[in-house]
């Protein structure tokens, strides 16, 4: 590689000169050859930069607004979240607890009462779920794993809202 390369620039080099002898000029002093280098260094340098910082520079922008729309959803949709299913929860364990105590309270054990009273505190409970589901909940008990707005998720949220932006216009 070295060698194909020093073969390349000796051969530049003669035709540089070649033209040079032919047009009529002197030989090019070597401080011009070598400033005449520099520029051309330099110029490929500033090429590289430019495309290396728009490119790579762009690509950072991105994951940074990804990773940090991920963690703004995680903390505004995620206490949310967590807020719905603990209220859905609540009124289940309430739900049993009015039925166990309606049990319990009869003294007389009638099923046409029992069964009255055990509907209506099942209607109550099926309405407040309808609630809560409109709310977002999604029928699940949330742990630590299950929640929508983990950080993967809130991230891959925030990439879809990037990838969306700027083609509403397109039908």
């Amino acid at each position: 590689m070295f060698y194909f390369h020093l073969a390349r620039k000796q051969r530049r080099d003669e035709l540089l000169q070649q033209q040079q002898r032919q047009s009529g000029q002197q030989h090019p002093s070597v401080g011009s050859i070598r400033s005449e280098r520099v520029e051309r260094c330099k110029s490929c340098c500033k090429s590289v930069t430019t495309f290396i910082f728009s490119r790579v520079g762009l690509c950072l922008l991105v994951v940074a607004y990804a990773f940090g729309g991920g963690v703004v959803f995680q903390l505004l949709e995620g206490p949310h979240e967590g807020e719905v299913s603990q209220g859905v929860h609540r009124r289940l364990n309430i739900t049993v607890e009015r039925l166990f105590n309606t049990s319990e309270q009869s003294k007389v054990l009638e099923v046409k009462n029992w069964t009255a009273m055990a509907r209506q505190i099942l209607e109550e409970y099926q309405l407040e779920l309808v609630r809560q589901t409109k709310r977002g909940y999604q029928g699940e008990r949330l742990d630590d794993d299950n929640k929508q707005w983990n950080f993967p998720g809130a991230i891959l949220y925030a990439i879809t809202v990037i990838t969306t932006i700027g083609y509403g216009h397109i039908t």
